[in-house]
């Protein structure tokens, strides 16, 4: 879903600095930061070694950080953009006190990338699955973005075209009627279509937001107006 991050950030005007991504995996979007966005210096952290060692082989032109979110290894005010990508609503994270760090971590009038799973209610199998702990409201996310700190200029939903088809067969894995399984997620012709539907939300997100949809997009600021040097 990197090009629908992408489109989130395309109106996005930022601070100079450094640019970092928590959660990175193996890279992709830190990746197509450090091509799109000019920067002092991208920084790419997991947890992982096994990701890193793929998200290495993947850029250069990325410095790639093995570290835990809740213990970083950087001071206060580094970052123009910190980018969390299905990282606060992950098992074991307190969503609170990561949202409080990265706070400290933006410059003033730095800018902050979130998406979280969206809607309680399809809490389930897919969920524990892919590691996250819980599944967010849109008022009670903001309202927990704002408590840290941090003032959202844009909300939106994401994965919207397909979020029917999401929706019943995240229901029927819910409920027992249809077992989960991983190989679902590695069907070429699914992958076809989910891309599809992504870059038409993609170039839709570039200007406008979604009304509903399975992922929740929050992009906030440190809430001091930045200057743009002569």
């Amino acid at each position: 879903m990197s090009a629908t991050s992408q489109a989130m950030l395309a109106e996005t005007k930022l601070p100079r600095g450094p640019l970092l991504e928590l959660g990175c995996g193996g890279g992709a979007f830190a990746a197509e930061l450090a091509a799109v966005r000019p920067a002092p210096l991208v920084i790419g952290l997991d947890l992982r070694q096994e990701a890193l060692t793929f998200a290495r082989s993947r850029s250069a032109d990325v410095a790639w950080v093995q570290g835990n979110l809740l213990h970083l290894p950087f001071p206060a005010g580094a970052f123009a953009l910190i980018v969390a990508l299905d990282v606060v609503d992950q098992q074991r994270i307190d969503a609170e006190r990561a949202l409080d760090l990265i706070r400290t971590l933006l410059r003033p009038g730095g800018v902050t990338l979130l998406r979280v799973s969206a809607h309680p209610w399809l809490f389930g199998p897919h969920d524990v699955a892919f590691g996250a702990a819980r599944r967010y409201g849109r008022r009670e996310f903001v309202e927990i973005v704002r408590s840290a700190g941090l003032e959202p200029l844009r909300v939106t939903y994401a994965n919207c075209l397909l979020s029917p088809a999401v929706v019943a067969v995240r229901l029927l894995q819910r409920w027992g009627v249809l077992p989960f399984t991983r190989d679902l997620y590695q069907r070429e012709g699914l992958n076809r279509l989910l891309g599809l539907a992504l870059q038409w939300e993609a170039n839709w997100l570039r200007r406008r937001n979604l009304p509903w949809g399975a992922s929740l997009f929050v992009v906030a600021t440190r809430g001091m107006a930045w200057k743009e040097e002569p």
